[in-house]
Parts: C-alpha cells; sequence; structure tokens
C-alpha cells in the first residue's frame, strides 16, 4: 500500500487515500511542544499515559478536561448524511449503479462538462465483469478524462491490467476462479476498499444534494453528485489523534489488552476528552475509523450518550482491567502470596508501620501473633514474617484481606498511568452513519435507517483537579474501539479532471425549491385496505386517494406499509396528473433480501405547484417470481401554498 501524508503546523494533515483502502490516516509525528513529557507511553517504567499522537491538543481547541464539567450526552447540529463508499473492486464511481444502460457518475461529468463524446457502439462495451473477468478493452480506450482516472486511481485497473500485483502467482484472467472458491480479493483488492475516507467528511462539511440536477443534456441523481463530492474529498486537510493498526490478528496479553501500542489507540481518556468536547459542547460531528484491525472504515460520528458514569477504587479499576492476574513477583509464594508481588509489598508495608491495635485489632490477627510481630519487625520478605511465632496461614489470610479492602494495594497494583488520583468508569452508547447504496433521491429525510450504534466501556484516569490525564479500555472495548478520529477542515484535492466548484454548483441547484416543511394548511389522506400484489406481474397493483381539496403543492409527503417476503422484488410510484415520482427501487435499495417495506414520512419530488384536487395514486409492482406480499396501507401529508 502507499500513501503520502503532508503534515501542517503539527497535526494538521492531508489525508490521501491509500492507493487500495477504504480509507486511511497514518500522519507523521506532530510537532516537538506535544512531544515534551509524554513523548512516550512509559513513565517512571509504568506503561501507557497518554502520548502526543493521542493527546487531544492536536486538535488545537480550548477543550476542557474537568469530567464535571463535561456533558453526558451529545449530537451533532448538521446532519452528516449516508451515501455509497463506491468500493474500488466495483470500480469506484465509474460503477454505472443506475444499470449497463445507464452511464456511471464519472461517466456523466465527462459527458457534461468535459465534452467526451463516446463512439455509438459504446454502450454496447463491457466494462470488466467481476463475476466472469471478461472485458472489452475497447471499452477503457474510450472512456473519457475523469473515468479514466478513476480506474487507475481508484478502480480496479490492476484486476485486468494483465499484471500480478499482488504477487500470489495467478495472473488476472484466473483470480475469477480463485474469487468463486472464496478468495476474497480481486489481484490484491479487498472488498472493504473504497473512498469512505472520502465520503465520511464530505457528509460531515458539505450539503446533501435533494434532487436529481440536469446540466448539457445529462440528468445527475443525488447519489451521482454525492460520487463526485466524494470523489474530490479523497485528500482532506484535517487535524488527527490516534494512528492507525495494521495487524488481522490483534495479540492480547494476559489481561486481554492489546500488546502492540499502534493498536492500542485511541487512548480511552483522549476519546472521552474529544468526544465531550467535540459533540457534547459544540455540537460538532467528527470522524470516526471504527475497526481496531488492519480494516479502515471512516464513519461519520454525529451523537453520543453516557449511560453510566461512576467514581471507582483503585482496587475496583485493577480488577475491571484483570491486572489481579498480572503478578511482578519473584514465583515464590507463602501461604498463597507471591513474593515481591504487589500484594506482598502491600503485606509488609503494614506490618512494618502498623500498631499494635491495628494488627490486632483491624486486622484480626490474634493477640499473640500481632505482639510477636511488633517485636520482630522490620521483614523484608513474606518467608520471614511467616518465621515469626503464632503467624500462620490464617494471619496472612486476614493481612491479605485487610490490605485489600482498605486500599492499601491501591495505586501500586495499577501499572499503567502513575499519576492518577481518581477513577471513574465509564459506559457510553455512541451514534455513527453508515454506508448506504446508491439511491435515486436524499437520505436525509430517512436518515435514522442509517443510523448505528456502538458501546464502548472504559476507565478514565484523573489527577487531583478532577481533570483527566489518560484512560483504559475494559473488556471487549480492549479490541473493539475506535483506532483513530479526525475533524476534518476541508478539501484539499481529487480528481484532476473533475471541478469541485461545478460539482458544489449542481448541489446548490439540487437544493433549489425544496421545501421544508412550513405554516401551509395540511391535508391528510389514507387507505388502509389490504391488496395482494401479483407475483412478477408488471401491472402490479395500485390503490387512489381522491382529493377534492382547492390549493397548490408546496410538500408531500408519503408514508407505507408492505408486507413482501423479499423487498427487492418491489417498485413503488407515486403518480398525480402528469407526474410520475419512485418512492422505492428494490433494485438500488439497499438490503434487498429484507422483508417487507415500512416508509414513513418520506419527501416526494416532482409535485411542486400542482393542483392538490385529483387523483393520488400508488402503484406497487412485483418485478420477479417467487416471492409475493400485500399492500397494507399508505398515506400522504399534503401541505398547500
Amino acid at each position: 500500500m502507499n500513501m503520502k501524508n503532508t503534515l501542517k503546523n503539527g497535526t494538521l494533515i492531508g489525508l490521501m487515500a491509500m492507493t487500495w483502502a477504504c480509507g486511511d490516516a497514518n500522519p507523521t509525528d506532530g510537532d516537538a511542544a506535544l512531544k515534551s513529557d509524554v513523548a512516550k507511553k512509559t513513565l517512571n517504567d509504568k506503561a501507557d499515559r497518554w502520548n502526543y499522537r493521542n493527546d487531544p491538543a492536536r486538535f488545537r481547541m480550548q477543550f476542557d478536561y474537568k469530567l464535571d464539567n463535561l456533558p453526558s450526552e451529545g449530537s451533532t447540529e448538521k446532519i452528516a448524511w449516508a451515501a455509497s463508499y463506491w468500493p474500488v473492486y466495483k470500480d469506484g464511481i465509474n460503477h454505472r449503479w443506475q444499470g449497463h444502460d445507464i452511464l456511471s457518475p464519472a461517466e456523466k461529468y465527462d459527458k457534461a462538462y468535459n465534452g467526451w463524446e463516446p463512439d455509438e457502439n459504446f454502450m454496447d462495451l463491457k466494462p470488466f465483469d467481476l463475476d466472469t473477468c471478461e472485458f472489452d478493452e475497447a471499452y477503457y480506450d474510450q472512456l473519457g478524462q475523469a473515468a479514466t482516472h478513476v480506474t487507475h486511481n481508484n478502480g480496479n485497473f490492476r484486476a485486468h491490467n494483465g499484471i500480478d500485483d499482488d504477487g500470489d502467482g495467478v495472473e488476472d484472467k484466473d483470480e475469477c476462479q480463485e474469487h468463486e472458491d472464496n478468495v476474497t480479493d480481486y489481484d490484491g483488492i479487498e472488498t472493504w476498499f473504497g473512498i469512505c475516507h472520502a465520503w465520511a467528511p464530505a457528509a460531515v462539511l458539505e450539503d446533501e444534494p435533494l434532487k436529481a440536477v440536469e446540466h448539457n443534456g445529462v440528468r445527475f441523481e443525488t447519489s451521482d453528485i454525492k460520487a463526485l463530492l466524494i470523489q474530490q474529498y479523497d485528500r482532506t486537510s484535517a487535524y488527527l489523534m490516534g494512528g492507525r493498526c495494521n495487524e488481522d490478528e490483534l495479540e492480547r496479553d494476559d489481561t486481554g489488552r492489546i500488546i502492540k501500542e499502534e493498536c492500542r489507540d485511541l487512548n480511552a481518556g483522549s476519546w472521552h476528552v474529544a468526544i465531550t468536547n467535540l459533540l457534547g459542547k459544540d455540537k460538532r460531528a467528527f470522524v470516526i475509523e471504527r475497526t481496531t484491525n488492519y480494516e479502515v472504515w471512516n464513519q461519520p460520528l454525529i451523537g453520543y450518550t453516557i449511560t453510566a458514569q461512576n467514581e471507582i477504587s483503585a482496587n475496583e479499576a485493577v480488577s475491571l482491567l484483570n491486572l489481579d492476574r498480572v503478578s511482578e513477583g519473584n514465583g515464590e509464594f507463602v501461604h498463597g502470596i507471591e513474593e515481591e508481588s504487589d500484594e506482598a509489598k502491600a503485606i509488609l508495608e503494614f506490618v512494618n508501620t502498623a500498631t499494635f491495635t491495628q494488627l490486632d485489632d483491624d486486622a484480626r490477627l490474634y493477640r499473640n501473633a500481632a505482639s510477636n510481630i511488633t517485636f520482630a519487625r522490620p521483614f523484608a520478605t513474606l518467608a520471614s514474617l511467616d518465621e515469626v511465632p503464632q503467624v500462620s496461614a490464617r494471619a496472612f489470610e486476614s493481612l491479605a484481606q485487610y490490605v485489600s479492602e482498605n486500599g492499601l494495594v491501591g495505586i501500586d497494583a495499577y501499572i499503567y498511568n502513575q499519576e492518577t488520583v481518581k477513577f471513574v468508569e465509564i459506559e457510553m452508547t455512541t451514534d455513527w452513519v453508515t454506508e448506504s447504496h446508491p439511491r435515486i433521491g436524499a437520505t436525509t429525510p430517512i436518515n435514522s435507517r442509517y443510523v448505528r450504534h456502538d458501546s464502548y466501556h472504559y476507565i478514565l484516569e484523573l489527577d487531583a483537579n478532577d481533570e483527566i490525564i489518560g484512560g483504559e479500555w475494559v473488556g471487549s472495548s480492549n479490541t473493539a474501539h475506535p483506532d483513530f478520529i479526525w475533524t476534518p477542515t476541508g478539501q484539499t484535492s481529487g480528481n484532476p479532471y473533475i471541478s469541485i466548484d461545478e460539482v458544489r454548483n449542481l448541489i446548490a441547484l439540487s437544493r433549489e425549491d425544496v421545501v421544508t416543511p412550513g405554516d401551509g394548511e395540511v391535508f391528510i389522506y389514507s387507505d388502509a385496505t389490504t391488496i395482494a400484489i401479483p407475483d412478477a406481474d408488471p401491472a402490479g397493483i395500485s390503490s387512489v386517494l381522491t382529493s377534492t381539496d382547492p390549493g397548490t403543492v408546496r410538500r408531500v409527503t408519503i408514508s407505507v406499509d408492505i408486507d413482501h417476503t423479499y423487498r427487492g422484488d418491489l417498485l413503488i410510484q407515486l403518480r398525480h396528473g402528469s407526474g410520475i415520482a419512485t418512492i422505492f427501487d428494490g433494485q438500488i435499495m439497499p438490503n434487498a433480501s429484507s422483508e417487507n417495506i415500512i416508509i414513513t414520512d418520506q419527501l416526494v419530488e416532482g409535485f411542486l405547484g400542482s393542483q392538490i384536487e385529483g387523483e393520488w395514486e400508488i402503484l406497487v409492482v412485483d418485478t420477479t417470481s417467487v416471492d409475493s406480499g400485500s399492500l397494507n396501507s399508505w398515506s400522504l401529508n399534503v401541505e398547500a401554498k
């Protein structure tokens, strides 16, 4: 893999797409000011306070570190929209997502803006077929400038260039057979490779296109416009915290903690400071790389909720982190306690300094044992303590219980950040946006479909001022926590044959005359009659709602309830007057094999300014045989001007 980064002002970096990756960021070291006393994740031979790469100061913001000041929940004010990550194996934004007969986003751009005029037979030429590895070389010879750049830099060119790029000894023409045998790459191209590193910042920073736009006779659907915009975020300026783990198998120690330092990023304390300040205080979305292993999945993070926050003792922290499994002893045991271990040190410290009353009453030793200890001390080892008359296995059990219950093992047994004065256990749920398949229409009205959640469990390390100075992941969060996070600040560059200004102009046009809910009168129409949908019948079924209400349409939303055993079979349209709007097209929607369709208040385009009065007809067509279902109910909310 090949990646370059441009470092600016210490931590402002140019995030540049790896040649074959969904997305990545791997900055070089930040400036010296951040390195000072936290250059390593070790201090006094103890491990893992945050280092400069994990220091929240990298974001160059005035963060609040005092725990009591940090909100227990937060969310972004700007909705981050869903989109495809445009997989490399499908040739990136050269993918003809609407079908073979309709140009891809890159091809549309070349035709509308770059003067590309393909030959008459161009649409008969076959791009690289993922199933057969067959293709027409003439197809690639005739591509326009933008599309050619895509296929060579963000597409599947290496899968059919005649070179064994991954060095596995298998020629391109034979890779398809390998794929059929469950090999998950195409000459080194894995299915997760794409440009999610470009989608995530675009979704955070840019407005979503809301409707189709035509330019120079070329129709750009919302997903076409998104694809072009995302492509131009292939390189993004950003502030980053944490670093990439490039390990497939994560080796862990006896406590369950990841051994390799770069795979232990992001520090849990750094994470808490960042998310509570960015989303909690500033309502600002940012990008999270969710996976700890070598795969890279960048997602917009839009919200969080702290579900539990409790101060705990050092011993409780030790127990949660399984540090009580860790022995620093010498392998010699006295009554089950290891010499030179933290427990042994705590017992010796206690018996060498305690009063007779503390030994007798508090530690509940026999009076003779307590008396003999005070005369025979100090003790350098447990073995020497065991030689004292009347000090038996029972006495050792009582002493071990006493030092544990009173926290005398305490911070010495906490082998990580030694500056910690207080521990706080946190449980948190986050909200992030997942990818969508390319689709007609905006995702914002149905954004909840694309919001997913993760849960994290960790311990915060606090100093004497109750400020966060570090943290540790707990349990499953050890290997299921963010790898790195970043705050995008702007688009840097992408495909040299695509103009970001032209793309932004398409977005602006797509947002014109798109009406949000207003103060107009709303008419509600509904029908709850169940109608069976005939299988594989192009005529489908229809249901009509008749309006006698006056006025012109300002805004229309539709709700639909359909039972069906394979939703990908269905096409749903709304018709009124001369207007037709596609509500659902199973061939381009995600989760085609899922059952049923529930649509709630989905915005419908195409009827602005038409008369409300008349017939509103829903058409439902089952396009493929085998599966079947029924229309249960549907309704319209029509707002008048």
